[in-house]
């Protein structure tokens, strides 16, 4: 990799574009995901979430995925950089920070999920590292995200729908600040290719499983530490 991983200098941007379009975050994102996102976020949880575990939402935005792992008998911890989103989410164990830097003891969660977020992480390695160690041994990782195919054809069809997309169908959700959608786009040219993210993945946790849907434009990842 000719870089590190993650947005870097963008971070600044495409967090404060994400606290504009809180009031229509959970609409517009799905429409976007072309509906297929809760199906995604239910195969995070289902794999990372059990009755009475204590499960880590990274990147938790207003609560979505907390919701589904409520509804397994899972206790969420929801952990952001956005104050306003805490907020929105309604739920009572709040953390505010950053991924590089998790202020949690080393194997505090049984579980941790991420539902499109964890793309945005300033730098991914940092991050992962942070997340394997907050994470007991034998504890699961699942997230959904955005993908980047491997083939580059599949990609360029991905880049020329996420270049347009978002941007027409937040300001259609939510008026002229749904243009701020538009940096999905930046966030899509930053990520890994699926390959490569697999690689990364695979030096923090002991087994990795990628599925990719929509052309390998969206994927659903599976960890487990070892």
């Amino acid at each position: 990799m000719s870089r590190r991983p993650g947005l870097q200098k963008k971070w600044a941007y495409v967090v404060n574009s994400l606290q504009e379009i809180i009031p229509s975050y959970e609409t517009a994102s799905s429409r976007i995901a072309l509906f297929e996102d809760r199906r995604m976020r239910e195969e995070a949880v289902r794999f990372a979430a059990r009755e009475g575990r204590l499960v880590l939402d990274l990147g938790c935005g207003p609560g979505t995925m907390s919701r589904l792992v409520a509804g397994t008998g899972a206790d969420p911890v929801l952990f952001d950089v956005s104050r306003a989103m805490l907020r929105a989410s309604g739920f009572p164990n709040r953390v505010q920070g950053v991924f590089e830097s998790l202020p949690f003891r080393p194997g505090a969660f049984d579980g941790a999920v991420s539902g499109f977020a964890l793309r945005d992480a300033r730098d991914l390695g940092v991050s992962l590292s942070e997340l394997s160690a907050a994470l007991r041994p034998g504890g699961r990782l699942a997230f959904c995200d955005l993908g980047k195919p491997d083939s580059r054809l599949k990609a360029l069809f991905v880049a020329l729908y996420l270049r347009v997309a978002p941007s027409v169908i937040g300001l259609a959700s939510t008026g002229r600040p749904g243009l701020r959608y538009g940096s999905i786009f930046d966030t899509f040219v930053l990520v890994l290719p699926n390959a490569d993210l697999r690689r990364l993945l695979l030096s923090y946790f002991g087994s990795v499983e990628m599925r990719e849907t929509q052309l390998g434009g969206s994927i659903v990842v599976k960890c487990a530490k070892a």
